[in-house]
């Protein structure tokens, strides 16, 4: 049965390739550029390009109301109670729910899944890690009894953050039986759930292979929501978005997710098509790798935040896709600065330059993914860069080797991407303000270790911060770590992006929010 499900859908996907070929009534089928796709496990992905298929290959522990993202609703866990010191979070774990392979889903299995994430220590493991579970504690601190789930702490915790944290992927509930017996020489299943799926979600995986297309079929035992209205979702990858554009004006796909401004505008007149603003929590940054002595001069942090056209990206480069946010929380998230305090003004750079000793200016290098907007952003700072003296070298290649560039440290400054992995903003500040130890053996890999920038104090800060259950003292707390990121750091934060979701006039429900990883699939109709 299974292989004869796999040639339907293979013959499905070559038959897409004919001239105005419809898309089956009950296939949603989605164009956009997977080529970053590296992973299928929830607690080792932290990829913008897996993040809605993981979302609803799984159920998590807490997740997001589909149709108002501003609520967290039960997910595995059907209620929780928090106690009253902040220092421990009690959830019940539904009663009935099975996984796709047919085994009961119980708090052994959510307490086993938030264990292995600490355990692999994959680069999303800084999310839990923040409540100080480490290797050696997770053990006692995350643990089933009976039908509860029990989760302590050393110190205190907002039930905000803790929700927040644990609605994002890696609080994906894997099937800890299937996983397990799939280990190898202790790897937690790893190897094995890279390239294939163990939830509950409302989607099941059909097939995966890396830059050509992801398969996932409604999962008829689904019992976290709504039964998913479409029966199947094909993601093909699709890296051109002038490409997207003509399979979708077609109708070989119907939707078509990485379109730029030229593809946005010449549609927009098709009767028969439409465009979904998404208002994500995508911020476009520029880091500095703190192991080039260049780099690593405060004056040249100052500098070059006045060398970038923020205004000319956003509004003439790409035409209102974008907009200008100087600091790392995005806006639409609780405690995000709305103060844009820079502009390009290359000679005030110029004076910073020459304070730092570099009025000659200097040549450097700066890596970019090649695809959109990533290359652009590069090219405009290589513009304006230069009129102050500093010559950037670009370095374009494909997404996954810039990745791994970036992850190893083997770069001078790189055009990256932040997206929140849940919605509290202490998603952000801890990728960005925590950082005690440069060395490569570490579990903590965020920007700060990636650009080696080491921050005892403001990671001290950014401790107090996350023990702060007072919601509006954190609030206030995480605004000052803000400013030091946006004022004082080895990073400069551009632009926000508001992605334009291009689709065919009968798809419904297709939406997304800030996180990268919130659209939901079994809410989407064809009509």
């Amino acid at each position: 049965m299974k292989h004869a499900l796999k040639a339907v859908v293979f013959s499905a996907l070559v038959s897409l390739g004919g001239a105005h070929a419809a898309t089956p009534a009950d296939t949603l089928v989605v164009a956009r550029d997977i080529s970053a796709f590296l992973s299928l496990d929830p607690q080792e992905a932290f990829e913008i390009a897996s993040g809605d298929t993981l979302n609803n290959l799984y159920l998590r522990l807490v997740q997001h109301d589909p149709r108002d993202f501003q609520k967290i609703i039960p997910g595995a866990a059907e209620s929780w109670e928090a106690s009253a010191d902040g220092r421990q979070v009690v959830f019940k774990i539904r009663q009935g729910l099975k996984f796709q392979s047919g085994n009961p889903l119980t708090a052994e299995d959510a307490a086993f899944s938030l264990r292995r994430g600490v355990l692999l220590g994959k680069p999303p493991s800084i999310i839990l890690r923040q409540f100080g579970w480490s290797k050696d504690n997770v053990e006692q601190k995350v643990r089933a009894e009976g039908d509860r789930l029990v989760v302590s702490f050393d110190q205190p915790y907002a039930i905000d953050l803790v929700l927040s944290a644990l609605s994002a992927a890696i609080a994906s509930v894997v099937d800890s039986k299937l996983v397990m017996a799939n280990a190898q020489n202790g790897d937690l299943g790893n190897a094995w759930l890279r390239t294939r799926s163990a939830g509950a979600g409302a989607y099941r995986l059909v097939e995966w292979k890396a830059k050509d297309a992801v398969v996932i079929e409604a999962f008829p035992g689904y019992a976290g929501g709504t039964a998913p209205r479409i029966k199947r979702v094909i993601v093909r990858h699709v890296a051109e978005a002038a490409a997207q554009r003509l399979l979708l004006e077609k109708g070989d796909v119907d939707v078509a997710a990485d379109l730029n401004p030229d593809q946005v505008q010449a549609i927009a007149s098709k009767p028969e098509l439409k465009v979904v603003q998404v208002p994500r929590g995508t911020v476009f940054y520029l880091a500095l790798n703190q192991a080039n002595p260049n780099l690593a001069k405060p004056e040249v942090w100052q500098a070059v935040r006045w060398l970038v056209d923020y205004e000319g990206i956003a509004n003439q480069l790409f035409r209102g896709q974008y907009k200008v946010n100087q600091s790392p929380v995005a806006q639409g998230v609780a405690g995000a600065l709305p103060e844009q305090p820079y502009k390009l003004d290359v000679a005030k750079a110029k004076a910073l330059l020459a304070k730092a000793g570099l009025a000659g200016g200097f040549t450097v290098s700066v890596d970019a993914m090649a695809a959109t907007p990533y290359r652009e952003i590069a090219q405009s700072l290589q513009s304006t860069f230069g009129q102050a003296g500093i010559k950037l070298d670009l370095r374009v290649a494909e997404p996954s080797q810039v990745l791994t560039r970036y992850r190893e440290r083997r770069h001078d400054m790189i055009v990256f991407v932040w997206a929140p992995d849940y919605s509290d903003p202490s998603s952000t500040i801890e990728f960005f303000t925590r950082n005690t130890d440069n060395a490569e053996g570490v579990a903590n890999k965020n920007a700060a270790w990636r650009n080696r920038w080491l921050i005892p104090q403001l990671t001290a800060k950014t401790e107090e911060a996350s023990h702060e259950v007072n919601p509006s003292q954190r609030m206030k707390r995480y605004g000052e770590l803000q400013r030091v990121a946006r004022d004082d750091s080895p990073f400069v934060f551009m632009v926000q992006k508001v992605e334009p979701i291009a689709m065919r006039k009968n798809v419904q429900n297709y939406s997304g929010a800030v996180t990268f990883d919130s659209t939901p699939y079994h809410i989407v109709e064809k009509k």
